[in-house]
């Protein structure tokens, strides 16, 4: 039984980071950090992907080590997914195909619509894809019979066209969607992100959740439009690669354990103050159940509610 399914891009990245820092070849990409940060809270986590021809045995061997179910993901005949991930900053970063990377969007046509037991999940994330393959799995899946949590997350970089996320009509098929404080910024550009949270929460009754990098999240309550703020956990930060996708992984995980957005939003900050502490996803720290709740107990206590 997989409670959790994760949807999306695996990558092979090159990261170099703002000291100069560089850790090559390390195994990432949205649904493999939200699936570990959902692992965190779950034992029962897929990933429905694609992996590269070159990559594809150690990556699916290091996965199952892992405890996190790699059944669906399947072999590309090309390279998969290959990024250079530069840290401009703390808060910008450029994600960059290499020359010999496979088409990212063609990767989302091989991959294909998820099936069988991972299909059967209590809850998905769709972690970042192309455009038009996220809003067709969103649709699809809030269609199965079983109901299912459905989050979502996006990728504004300049290898896909993010103008077509400009209709919000795809958040009546989520429960939850969960862009960066900068995509909101780049795609909406509102002039007040808590308005947009606000109005959106309201009218398509999905919860909306602006990442905030550093500075926590903003949580909006579906139907309600009430909005908090969650701090981030004060983690001895060395790579924050990764960061938003573990905190994504988290927040549904709180989700299909029946809990509100705001303690699920602090479930995701839990897993993403794990995932920062390392580099690579696959390196994160597998916290004990008191460590998780010493710093969901620090993360509950700063969470404070706003007034708009």
């Amino acid at each position: 039984m997989i409670d959790i399914t994760t949807i999306g891009w695996l990558t092979i990245d090159d990261i170099v980071l703002t000291n100069g820092t560089c850790k090559m070849a390390s195994r990432g990409g949205g649904a493999l950090y939200s699936a570990v940060g959902a692992h965190m809270w779950n034992p029962k986590v897929g990933i429905h992907s694609v992996a590269g021809r070159p990559y594809y045995k150690d990556t699916l061997t290091q996965i199952e080590a892992r405890g996190i179910d790699a059944s669906s993901i399947m072999r590309s005949e090309g390279n998969g997914l290959e990024l250079w991930l530069l840290h401009e900053s703390e808060v910008h970063k450029q994600q960059i195909p290499k020359l010999s990377s496979s088409n990212a969007l063609g990767l989302d046509a091989e991959r294909g619509p998820v099936n069988g037991p991972h299909a059967q999940a209590l809850g998905f994330h769709l972690a970042p894809q192309g455009p038009e393959s996220g809003v067709a799995n969103a649709r699809r899946i809030a269609a199965f019979p079983q109901k299912p949590i459905v989050t979502m997350d996006i990728l504004a970089d300049s290898f896909v066209n993010a103008t077509l996320y400009h209709d919000l009509d795809f958040l009546e098929h989520l429960t939850a969607f969960l862009p960066s404080e900068m995509e909101i910024a780049r795609i909406w550009r509102p002039g007040s992100i808590e308005g947009w949270l606000k109005e959106n929460a309201v009218r398509h009754r999905c919860h909306m959740v602006a990442k905030l990098g550093e500075r926590g999240a903003l949580v909006c309550e579906a139907a309600t439009g009430v909005l908090t703020h969650v701090p981030a956990y004060a983690a001895a930060v060395v790579d924050t690669t990764g960061a938003g996708d573990g905190f994504c992984g988290g927040f549904v995980a709180g989700l299909v354990a029946g809990e509100d957005a705001v303690a699920a939003a602090a479930m995701g900050t839990v897993s993403a103050s794990y995932v920062v502490e390392t580099y690579g996803a696959l390196e994160t720290c597998i916290p004990s159940d008191e460590q998780r709740k010493a710093r969901l107990d620090d993360i509950r206590a700063a969470t404070r509610a706003i007034s708009y």
